[in-house]
């Protein structure tokens, strides 16, 4: 003999998304599904909760072109609330949907990177990498320069096309623009601040006393790694690590540029 399903019990009011006693509806509340409570609330306020309730209770799967459809449409609402919840959930339901919009505005102009590091390479040997590379979109000139042999330099010209692909991969690929949120950049990101760890009536007891606030403390030494680029768009971006070691897509990008040179050694133009 199979079991009955165990059903809330009460009656559901679908403004507020709750099961309540019959007592709680009205008549005409009842044949609504709207609560005496939710009654009392004006129309823009029973829509607001609507949209709540079908918000927090959304599907987490692959959503239908109308639910997702909605589901954008509620980030620009009028109530605040609303849109805010709906910009969580979409973030839940597609999580890279930030970075592929931005990927379509950003086209760089300018870069340069700088390397000042231990890397591995191919063969599993360790190397000094000490080098800078710039890009220059216009010119569609890369260029290398090497602080190990007395600065160095040398450049390739690209192609309209590759310099256009070398951008995008750089971009759309190795997102270049996420990397200071991608990984942890600064070595004195855990020292203590007042300000961080709400104290901020010890750092006033300190200013009372007449003691000497010392600025916050500047990394020792060169940084492992600096990337500067300028977007078409007229943004920057200006990030550096104090790492030891290059991080996964800094170190792509490294043997990814250098590759142009050593094809140029090889006497192959790339």
């Amino acid at each position: 003999m199979s079991k009955k399903k165990n059903r809330p019990h009460g009656h559901y009011c679908k403004i507020c998304g709750e099961y309540k006693a019959n007592e709680k509806f009205s008549g005409k509340g009842h044949a609504a599904h709207i609560c005496k409570a939710c009654s009392r609330l004006s129309a823009a306020e029973k829509a607001a909760a609507m949209d709540i309730n079908r918000l927090m209770n959304f599907p987490m799967r692959r959503l239908s072109e109308s639910e997702k459809k909605w589901l954008k449409a509620k980030m620009k609402d009028e109530c605040s609330e609303v849109a805010d919840t709906a910009r969580e959930i979409y973030n839940v339901c597609f999580p890279h949907a930030e970075r592929n919009a931005m990927k379509k505005q950003l086209v760089i102009n300018t870069l340069s990177f700088e390397v000042h590091t231990e890397v591995y390479d191919e063969y599993g040997d360790i190397e000094l990498a000490d080098r800078r590379f710039t890009i220059d979109r216009k010119s569609r000139v890369l260029t290398m320069t090497d602080f190990q042999t007395g600065d160095v330099e040398q450049s390739v010209t690209l192609e309209g096309g590759q310099m256009a692909k070398l951008l995008r991969y750089i971009v759309h690929t190795l997102e270049i623009f996420m990397w200071e949120q991608d990984y942890s950049l600064r070595p004195d990101e855990g020292d203590y601040d007042p300000f961080l760890d709400g104290e901020e009536d010890f750092f006033m007891e300190d200013l009372e006393d007449g003691l000497e606030v010392q600025p916050p403390k500047e990394p020792e030494g060169s940084p492992s790694w600096r990337v500067q680029v300028e977007y078409t768009n007229h943004t920057e971006q200006d990030i550096c690590s104090y790492n030891d070691c290059l991080s996964d897509r800094p170190e792509e990008l490294y043997f990814f540029l250098l590759e142009y040179f050593e094809l140029e050694d090889e006497g192959f133009n790339g």
